[in-house]
Parts: C-alpha cells; structure tokens; sequence
C-alpha cells in the first residue's frame, strides 16, 4: 500500500490532537482537583458519585429537621419548666391557705395570685414557633386555649406533627394541649366511700362489699352461767340483716339466754349485741370480770383462816384465773392444814343462788374460823366476798359478775361476718359490714344512716355551668341523685365506683376542663368525695373558687390534685428530655454518615494530585515532543496556504 503525503499529514495530526487533548484533560483535573469533571470520565464512577451525592443531600435534610425539631423540644422543655413552677406555687399556695389562721381576706388575694398563675399557664398553653402554635396540634394558627368563666376550653385537635428524622424514621414533635393541660388524670369520686349505713332491709349477700356472709352457724355461750346451753344460731336460707338479727335473738330466748339482745348499732354499720348483768357466777366465771369487771386484787394474793389462837393457816390464791380455782385452792389448802389437827373439813362453794362464794365450817361445835386478808392493804378476801366469821356458815357478798360472753364460729365464718365475733363485756359493737352501694340504696342510709349534707353541688364544663340540689324531694335514691347527673346536659358520665362505695364522675369531653365545686359555703360535694377537679387547668380554675369563698376544707383537698398536676407535667418534661435524646444520638448518627460518604464521594470522584503531576509533567513533553516532530513531517507549502 502506497503511503502518501495527505495519510502520513493526517496522522499526525490525528495523534496530535489526542495528545492535546490528554494535556488537556491533565490540566482541567489539576485545576479543579477532581478526576470526574464530566459523565464520560467515568460512566460507573459518575454512577457512584451521584448515589453519594443524593445521600448527602438527604443527611442535609435530614439534619434540618433535626435541627428544627430540636427547636420544638427546647422550647416544649422551656415551656414545661415554666409551668412546673408556676403548679408548685399553687400547690405551695393551697397548702397555705388550708391552715386555720387565715382569714377571708388573705384567701382573697391569694385568689387573685391564683388566678394569675392561671393566666400565665394560659400563656405558655398559647405558645407560638414561628407563628405556629406548638400545643395545637394540627390547629396551629389559632389560640390553642382560652379561659372562659370558671373553665379553659382547648381550640386544638389531636394532630401529630412529624419530622422525618432519617431513612424511614418519622418521629412526633408535638404534644397536644390536651392531653398535656385537659387529660384526666384520676376519676373524682373513684376513691369515695358514701359509709352506706345497715339497715334491717339490707341484703347479707351485700355485706362487705358484697363479699357476702357465710350462711352457716355460730354460737354464743353465757361464760358466767354454765348452766344454760351453748346457743347455736343458724343462718341457713336467710336474706337480710333483720333475719340475721331475728335468727340470733329467736334461738337466744330459746336457750334460757335473756341478758342479751342483737339489734342495729348506733354507728349505723353494724350489729350490736347488748347485755345486761344478771348477777350470776358459775365455776368457770372468771375473776377479772367480778365486782362488775373491776376484777379481784391478787396482790399479793394471800388470806388468813384464823380462830385466833392455834389455827392461823395462809391460803395463797395466786394464779387463779376462775371462781372454781380459788374453791380449789381454797378447800386444797385450808382442809390439809385442819386434817392435821383432827378436824372435819371447811369448804368453799358457789352458793344457792349462783350468785357469791359461801364457806360451810363442817366442825361440831364449828371452830370460829374468820377470814382475813394478810394485811391493811390487801383487798383479795374483799373482792372475793368472803370477809368475816364461819360460823357455822359464812354466806359471801354477791360478786356482781359483769357479762361476759364468747361468740365463736362452728366450722365457717358466719360470727366474723357478721362483725361480731369474739369474747365481750357489756355490749359487743360490731364492726363496719360495708355494704355495698347500689342504685336501688336510699340516700337516707349514706353517711352511716345521717344521710347527704344539704347543699347544692356546682359543674363546671368549658365554659358551661350547672347545678344539682341534692336536697331536692324527688331524690330518693341513689339511682336518682345519678341521673341527675348523667342528665344535666353536660358531657359527663356519673357511675358508681369500682370499690361499690361511692359516686364517680367522669368527664368525657377532653377539650374542657372539668370543675365540681360547692354552691356558696355547701360541703355536699366534699362529703362525696367529688369535690375538685383531676386536669391541670381544672384543679387551678377550683382552687381560685375555693379561695374565693374562703373554703379553708377545699383548699386541703386541691393540695393532692396539684400534686398530681405536677407530676403528671414532669412526666411530660421527661418524655421531652427523652425525645431530645433521640433527636441528639440521630444526629450523632447522621454527622458520622456525612463524613463516611464524603469519604466515599472523595475517593471516587478526587484526583490524586501527586501523580497527576508527574503525568502531566509526562504528557506536556510528549505534547511537546510531538509538536517538534509534526514539524519535521509536515512541510507546508504556498499551496497548503491557498487551500486555506
């Protein structure tokens, strides 16, 4: 193949311009220190260099959320530190006011401090971030709440506001206004306990909060008279507590026993058994409850038997617990002595009429014994009614024995149920039953039988209001004084509390504060346990009232629900803290990913600047090489020009 002049004059130049070229693309990657500076340098490169360049760009946005959520937090946490304080001085205020030494007038302008204090939680409620409300949920650009009356009503939804905060990661920011100033945080009334009285219509199976008595048998003995039965009640088949009280008394006066009668107690919660001293002593009657329960001195416990010349015999009692051990000790003692001498016994016995002790000198002629006690300041042959001459007989004082009866179960745990088991004196009171409360329960038998104290009860809902009267003829039961609530055209559910022992109301629209209070001076509401409020703005909006009527009682009461507010919003300060904690180790995490693709982003898209220079340094004297040669192979001539 021929080579002409034009192929040789091509190649050359061919050569030359991929030599430029290279120069070229040398000095644009030392100027700008990068070895992809368009698509073509590296097609896979570029690939990698744009995934890298999209995650740094995300991680961008991703650490502006953070950043303006951590905005949101701060402030949140601001916000809350604020109100903490602002609860502590109400609490501070209503442990204050609750002492006996201040009068109206101070608990006046504690009132106004008060009401301060709930102007500036109102403020922080409306808190705003760049215009936006930050407790309004998604309603951030109107007031979040406004005080109205004796209420605060939310102007929010329950909208969360979400940041992406990395690859997948929403995380909440906001806390709604509700749940943070208008959340219940416990049940008025769920603690009440009304003291439902007993009443002869009371059912047994409601006793003890309708856990019931045991329908089974019990006895009770006289201690003082062994010569009556054992009574056995049954309760067998019975329904209320008249039954219970009719079964007891029935078999009682059926045994013999008639000192003592059941009946209703005068605590109005229970069963009394009453007895009355009959005056009789039997061997098991025991000393502590002789000389109508003023017992028998056994100190030092000694007595003298003596004629006054040869017999002089000391009797020790001590020990004794009952009538037939002083017998005991008595005949034991005494007789040994006499045996000794020759004599015929002396004995000591309960006498005819179970009433005192009687000694019986058995010696013909008797011997003139005189009973004695050791010295001036023993009382032991007193107190037992023995105190004199034996001649033939000495007949004892009557040792006036207080009642004494036991109660005892036979198998179950009918006597403890009905509160009435157990030894006693006198009268045996029963204890509490606690019925249980129910509908059907007049209101009359609350308060132990005494009834509700008279007095008007105040709701307060937002910026509604109503009242209920419970003094109001047509409630009679507890079913009525509950409609009357559940009716009032409030959004409020009352109900009897789980314990069954009071009333509970609850409030069921959680974009309103709930208050009850009392009318004027009235304590129905405490004496229901209902008084108060369990929101945060609630229980500041009541403590305002409180003081404003100068309720000293009612200020006690608020110390307990600010105390709840009060944790109830570190609760809420804790789960910001927490949130930041988030929103900081997210950032944490992002800073590194950042670094870890800017590295990546480096190493495939930055020239190493080291060799590019030796290259560069290679190719300008090849570039230059080449020039020098083309012009040695390339001679231009006239008509090269011309073709030009």
């Amino acid at each position: 193949m021929r080579i002409t002049t034009s192929m040789m004059t091509g190649r050359v130049i061919f050569n030359m311009q991929r030599s430029i070229r290279r120069f070229t693309e040398m000095q644009t990657q030392m100027s700008s220190g990068r070895r992809i500076n368009r698509p073509s340098d590296d097609p896979l490169g570029t690939l990698r260099d744009l995934s890298y360049r999209t995650e740094l760009a995300k991680i961008e946005q991703f650490r502006e959320n953070l950043s303006q959520g951590r905005n949101w937090i701060n402030t949140y946490d601001s916000v809350l530190s604020d109100l903490t304080d602002f609860v502590n001085t109400a609490t501070d205020l209503a442990q204050s006011m609750a002492n006996d030494d201040k009068d109206a007038s101070i608990r006046a302008n504690a009132a106004v401090e008060v009401q301060s204090v709930l102007d500036q939680m109102i403020y922080l409620a409306n808190k705003e971030i760049g215009g936006s409300q930050i407790f309004g949920g998604f309603k951030t650009k109107i007031d979040s709440f406004n005080q109205v009356g004796n209420g605060v009503v939310y102007n929010g939804d329950l909208g969360e506001i979400q940041f992406e905060i990395d690859a997948g990661q929403l995380m909440t920011i906001n806390l709604d206004g509700s749940s943070v100033f208008l959340t219940q945080l416990t049940t008025l009334g769920e603690d009440a306990d009304l003291n439902i009285g007993v009443t002869d219509a009371t059912l047994l199976a409601d006793l003890h909060l309708a856990g019931g008595v045991d329908l089974t048998t019990f006895t009770i003995q006289d201690r003082n008279n062994d010569a009556l039965p054992i009574s056995t009640i049954d309760l067998t088949g019975l329904t209320t507590v008249n039954d219970a009280i009719t079964a007891i008394n029935t078999q009682l006066a059926a045994d013999g026993i008639i000192n003592l009668t059941a009946r209703l107690g005068d605590e109005g919660n229970n069963i009394v058994l009453e007895s009355t001293e009959d005056g009789i002593i039997c061997g098991s009657s025991l000393l502590a409850y002789l000389n109508s329960g003023n017992g028998v001195d056994l100190t030092p416990g000694e007595i003298i038997v003596t004629d006054g010349a040869g017999i002089n015999v000391k009797i020790d009692l001590n020990g004794s617990l009952t009538i037939d051990d002083v017998i005991t000790k008595f005949n034991t003692q005494l007789n040994a002595e006499l045996a000794l001498g020759g004599y015929a016994p002396v004995t000591m016995a309960i006498n005819a009429t179970n009433t005192g002790l009687t000694i019986t000198d058995t010696n013909v002629p008797p011997l003139g014994l005189t009973i004695e006690d050791i010295d001036g300041s023993s009382t032991t042959a007193a107190n037992l009614g023995i105190l004199g001459t034996v001649y033939p007989v000495l007949d004892g004082t009557d040792l006036n024995p207080a009642t004494h009866f036991e109660v005892a179960e036979a198998g179950g745990t009918a006597a403890a149920d009905l509160g009435i088991l157990g030894e006693f004196s006198g009268t045996r009171v029963g204890d509490d039953l606690d019925p249980l409360l129910t509908a059907i329960g007049l209101l009359a038998s609350l308060d132990n039988r005494l009834g509700l104290p008279s007095g008007e009860i105040t709701l307060h809902q937002g910026a509604a209001s109503r009242t209920i009267d419970v003094d109001d003829p047509a409630f009679t039961t507890v079913q009525d004084l509950l409609d009357a609530f559940n009716n009032c055209g409030l959004d409020i559910t009352a109900s009897i509390n789980t314990a069954g022992t009071g009333i509970q109301v609850v409030n069921n629209d959680t974009s309103k504060s709930f208050v009850i209070g009392e009318a004027s001076l009235d304590h129905v509401a405490k004496a229901m346990g209902l008084f108060g409020s369990t929101d945060v703005m609630g229980s500041a909006v009541a403590l305002r009232n409180a003081l404003q009527k100068n309720d000293r009682k009612g200020s006690e009461m608020l110390v307990r629900e600010l105390e709840n507010s009060l944790q109830h919003l570190l609760n809420y300060r804790a789960e910001v803290g927490g949130r930041a904690i988030r929103l900081d180790s997210t950032d944490r995490r992002l800073v590194d990913a950042n670094v870890n693709f800017t590295r990546l982003l480096s190493e495939v898209e930055d020239a190493d600047l080291s060799e590019l220079v030796t290259d560069l340094a290679t190719f300008e004297n090849n570039y230059n090489a080449a020039l020098l040669s083309a012009a040695k192979i390339i001679q231009p001539t006239l008509l090269d020009f011309m073709k030009l």
